[in-house]
Parts: C-alpha cells; sequence; structure tokens
C-alpha cells in the first residue's frame, strides 16, 4: 500500500491558503508567486516545482500517493 506524501500535503496546504486552490492556479504560480508566500523554505519550493510537474502530467493523485510519475513507471 502506498504511503500518503505528507510533505506534499502541507505544501499543497499552504498554497490553498495562500488562494492557489485549483490546478490552473498552481500551475500558473510565476516564481514571485511562490517566493511571496509567506515562511515558504527551500524545500517547499522544491516541493511546488514537483507538484507542478505532477499536475501537468495528469499524475497529482498519484504523487500524493508517493508514486511515480513522468519518466518513470507507476
Amino acid at each position: 500500500m502506498a504511503q500518503i506524501n505528507h510533505k506534499a500535503v502541507r505544501t499543497l496546504s499552504k498554497l490553498v491558503e495562500a488562494g492557489f486552490d485549483s490546478e490552473k492556479a498552481v500551475l500558473n504560480m510565476t516564481m514571485d508567486d511562490i517566493l511571496s508566500l509567506p515562511g515558504i523554505t527551500v524545500a517547499e519550493i522544491g516541493m511546488i516545482n514537483e507538484i507542478q510537474k505532477a499536475v501537468k502530467a495528469g499524475k497529482f493523485i498519484t504523487f500524493l500517493g508517493g508514486g511515480m510519475y513522468g519518466k518513470e513507471e507507476i
């Protein structure tokens, strides 16, 4: 059974709280948007990048479930 990616869930929670509450909003985030998030860490910036890639690939639920996406097999 897959494990939930809790770091991704926490980062997603920050995004929703900041008003980025749809796939489109997350995909359209600029670096300025990301850097303006309160208390954002370098690790969370990397996680936002991973979230954006998973959304683009249509594999966000797989990503949250700890699975692979993109070039890797699920």
